[in-house]
C-alpha cells in the first residue's frame, strides 16, 4: 500500500543498490536503477527545505485535553506532514558526512531506513477519517519497532568511523540525530495513545494526556528510578547497593514525560551506585561481578575494549535477548545479518587477575554493605524550573575523563561496539526493569543520552567533581512553554 523502498544516497551519489517501489495508485512495480536519481533529490530537497514546526509540552496536552474526532484528524495529518520534514533533514545530514564514513555498514543501515521511512511518511495521502487514522497509526507503530536498531547503529557506525570523523562533528552529528529521533517519537507515541485512548481501545491514566503527565510528582521519580536501580543490582549480582536519600521540595509536581525523566535520574543514581560500591566495597563488588560471569573491570572508566563475555554470563546475555524480543513487535520480517545472535557471542573473554585472596568472607561481605555512605538526591523548584542534584561519595570522576564526559568520539567510546549485544534500544527505563540492557554491559551512552532527553526540552545536565571523594551531578528541567530543542549548538 506505501511506499518502503530505501534509496541510499552518499555526498548526493545513489550507492550501488536497487530496491523495488510498490506505487500508492498501482500495483505494478518498477525497478530503479543504481544511477543516481536526480528526482528523489529534488524531492527530498523540497521536505528538507520546510522549517520544522516544533511543539511545546503545552501544546501537547492542550490540545490532546478535549479530544474531538476532528482534532484528532488533525493531529494524525500534523504528524502525517512533519515526520517526513524531519526525517528529510536528518537525511541531508547522513549525505554531508564524509564518504568513507557513509560507507561504514551501520551508518548505510540506518540511512537506508531514514530513506524508507520518509518515502513512506510522503506518501500517505490527507487522512480524512477514523478508519484511515487507525491504518496510519498501524504504519506509525510498525516505523517505531524497525527504527528500534538506530541508537545501537548509530553508536557502533561512530565507534568504528572515529578517526575518519572530526570530534565536534561526530558529537554535532549525533546529537542531532538522537533528538530529532526523541522528536519525532514524541510526536508518534503522542497521537498512537491519544488515538487508542479515543477509538476505546486503552484507558487514560489519571493526570496523563497521551504520554504527557501533566502531575508528575518530583519525589516519586526519584523514588521509582532508585527502588528499580537497587532491584536490578541485587537480582543481577546479589549485591544490595547504597541507600538514596531524598530531601529537598518533597511535594514538586511539574508537567512532563516520564520516560525521559526517568531515563536521566535512573542512569545518574545507577552510576553512583556502582561508583559508591567500587570506592567503599571494592571486594564486594569483584565477588560478585564473578559470581554473574561478567568482567570486574567492565566498569572502570579509561576500559576502551569492547565488552567480552566469560562463559557464566551467558545465560544473562540470553535473558536479555529474550527481554528484548518479548518487548518488541515482531512483523515477519528477515533477520537483520548484520545484527549479531547469542550464538555469536565472544566467549574467550580474560580471566580474572583477582585470586581468592580478595573475596572477602560473607560476614565481611555484609559489615561493607552496611557501611555504604547513602547517595542524596534534593528535589528543587521554582517558578519554571525543576532541579535534581545527585550527590555520592563514590570517589569522584578523573579531571581527565570528565572533558570527554558527554562525548561521542573519544577512545573510551569504543564501549560503544558492545551494542552488538544489545541490537535494538529504545533508551527507556523499562529496557532496565527487564534486562534488555544486561546490568555488567557498560554501552557509554547513558551519560551522553541522559544530556541529550535533558536538552530536548531546554534542560541541561551539569556534573560537578571532587576527585578522590564524590560526584554532585545537577538536571534543570525547563516546565514552562518549552519549544523543542532539535539543533545542537556544542558544549
Amino acid at each position: 500500500m506505501l511506499d518502503k523502498t530505501p534509496h541510499a544516497f552518499l555526498l548526493g551519489r545513489r550507492c550501488p543498490c536497487a530496491a523495488s517501489k510498490q506505487n500508492v495508485s498501482s500495483p505494478r512495480r518498477r525497478r530503479y536503477t543504481s544511477q543516481p536519481n536526480f528526482y528523489h533529490n529534488r524531492i527530498l530537497e523540497q521536505y528538507a527545505s520546510q522549517e520544522t514546526k516544533r511543539v511545546t509540552l503545552r501544546q501537547l496536552t492542550v490540545f490532546g485535553r478535549t479530544l474531538t474526532e476532528e482534532k484528532l484528524l488533525k493531529s494524525a495529518n500534523y504528524v502525517r506532514a512533519e515526520l517526513p520534514v524531519r526525517l528529510a533533514h536528518r537525511i541531508f545530514d547522513f549525505q554531508h558526512l564524509p564518504f568513507i564514513v557513509g560507507t561504514n555498514p551501520h551508518i548505510e543501515h540506518i540511512y537506508k531506513l531514514y530513506w524508507e521511512a520518509f518515502e513512506t511518511f510522503r506518501s500517505i495521502p490527507q487522512i480524512t477519517t477514523l478508519e484511515q487514522n487507525r491504518e496510519f497509526c498501524d504504519t506509525v507503530e510498525h516505523m517505531l519497532d524497525t527504527h528500534l536498531v538506530a541508537i545501537p547503529r548509530l553508536a557502533m557506525g561512530v565507534a568504528e568511523s572515529g578517526v575518519h570523523l572530526a570530534a565536534r562533528e561526530a558529537d554535532r552529528f549525533m546529537n542531532e540525530m538522537l533528538r530529532s529521533r526523541i522528536g519525532r517519537r514524541v510526536l508518534a507515541e503522542q497521537h498512537i495513545t491519544l488515538s487508542a485512548v479515543f477509538d476505546g481501545r486503552e484507558s487514560q491514566e489519571p493526570h496523563y494526556i497521551g504520554i504527557v503527565n501533566t502531575r508528575c510528582r518530583a519525589q516519586d521519580v526519584v523514588q521509582r528510578c532508585s527502588n528499580l536501580a537497587s532491584r536490578v543490582f541485587e537480582e543481577a549480582f546479589g549485591v544490595t547497593p547504597p541507600e538514596v536519600a531524598v530531601d529537598g521540595h518533597l511535594d514538586a509536581t511539574f508537567t512532563y514525560i516520564p520516560d525521559q525523566i526517568e531515563y536521566i535520574i535512573f542512569e545518574l543514581l545507577k552510576n553512583s551506585m556502582w561508583a559508591t560500591l567500587e570506592k567503599h566495597a571494592p571486594e564486594v563488588l569483584v565477588q560478585a561481578t564473578k559470581d554473574s560471569g561478567a568482567e570486574p573491570e567492565l566498569h572502570r572508566e579509561d576500559d576502551t575494549r569492547p565488552y567480552r563475555t566469560s562463559s557464566g554470563n551467558a545465560p544473562r546475555l540470553g535473558e536479555a535477548w529474550a527481554a528484548n524480543a518479548a518487548l518488541r513487535n515482531v512483523r515477519g520480517t528477515a533477520r537483520d545479518p548484520m545484527i549479531p545472535t547469542p550464538e555469536h557471542l565472544d566467549m574467550t573473554g580474560p580471566s580474572s587477575s583477582y585470586t581468592s585472596s580478595s573475596v572477602p568472607s560473607s560476614s565481611s561481605t555484609a559489615d561493607a554493605v552496611t557501611k555504604l555512605p547513602s547517595i542524596r538526591a534534593t528535589i528543587g523548584s521554582a517558578d519554571s524550573l525543576i532541579t535534581f542534584r545527585i550527590s555520592d561519595q563514590g570517589g569522584g570522576i578523573r579531571r581527565d575523563a570528565l572533558s570527554h564526559l558527554w562525548s561521542y568520539s573519544h577512545p573510551s567510546k569504543r564501549k560503544f561496539l558492545n551494542f552488538a549485544h544489545v541490537p535494538r534500544l529504545a533508551a527507556k527505563v523499562e529496557e532496565s526493569e527487564h534486562h534488555v540492557v544486561p546490568t555488567g554491559l557498560k554501552l557509554g551512552l547513558g551519560l551522553p543520552m541522559s544530556k541529550v532527553y535533558a536538552n530536548y526540552w531546554g534542560g541541561d545536565i551539569e556534573v560537578c567533581s571532587m576527585d578522590g571523594y564524590g560526584t554532585d551531578a545537577y538536571v534543570t528541567l525547563k516546565v514552562g512553554n518549552q519549544v523543542e530543542n532539535l539543533t545542537y549548538t556544542g558544549g
